[in-house]
This record gives structure tokens, C-alpha cells and sequence, in this order.
């Protein structure tokens, strides 16, 4: 005799009980993180795909407790929210790049050999 295969839960399932129980949060991880991971990463690159998603899913289980339950399936939800931390990161690096373009542009630096010349011909220059 066999047990029957068990029932999977829906997203907005487990995320009623991640209220109570905050480990079954991980289960929504497990099924998303990698359809996430290939959205973010086709967008933004493979270094940065890493850590937009653990901010989507940080972001996500702060706001479960929003989460409107009636809707079974949190795919949309999840990727919605890692579209806006996209866009966040867009802006972030724009506005890094702008501030880059603004800031003066330092002449070549000295390095020791320089300095050094520059204190031989000096002396010389005394003598």
C-alpha cells in the first residue's frame, strides 16, 4: 500500500501560513527564485541578478502580511516586485553616472619616481 502523493500548496497559501510560521516562506524561494533569477539576469547580468532577487524576496516577506490571498498563484506579485527593484536599480546607477560626469577630473598623479625627479632637479637646481 502506498501513500497518496502529497498535495502541494498554493503560493498564497503559503504565504498565510509564513504569518505564522516564517519558514514557509522558503518554499515560495524555492519554487521562484530561479525563473527570477533568469528574468533579472537577462535584464541586468548575471553579477548584479544575485542580489536583486534576494531583495525581492527580502522585500516580499516584509510585505507578505499584504498580500492579497484570494489570488492563488504570487508569480506576478514576485516578479512586479523584482521589476520596481530593477527600475530602483536603474535609477540608482543613473543617478551614480550623472554625479561621475559632474565631479571634476583630477590631472595625473605624481607617483614616487616623479616626486622623486622632481626633488633631484630641484636640488640641482641650488647647486
Amino acid at each position: 500500500m502506498t501513500a497518496p502523493p502529497a498535495v502541494t500548496a498554493d503560493d498564497a497559501e503559503l504565504i498565510r501560513r509564513s504569518h505564522d510560521d516564517p519558514e514557509a516562506f522558503a518554499a515560495l524561494f524555492d519554487r521562484y527564485s530561479g525563473m527570477l533569477y533568469r528574468y533579472v539576469s537577462r535584464r541586468l547580468g548575471p553579477e548584479t541578478a544575485e542580489d536583486l532577487v534576494g531583495d525581492t524576496f527580502l522585500a516580499a516577506f516584509g510585505g507578505r502580511h499584504r498580500y492579497d490571498l484570494t489570488q492563488p498563484d504570487a508569480r506576478p506579485w514576485l516578479f512586479g516586485i523584482a521589476t520596481k527593484i530593477m527600475a530602483r536599480h536603474h535609477r540608482r546607477e543613473a543617478a551614480h553616472y550623472r554625479a561621475l560626469r559632474r565631479s571634476p577630473v583630477d590631472g595625473p598623479v605624481d607617483g614616487p619616481a616623479d616626486r622623486v625627479a622632481a626633488g633631484v632637479a630641484a636640488w640641482e637646481s641650488r647647486t
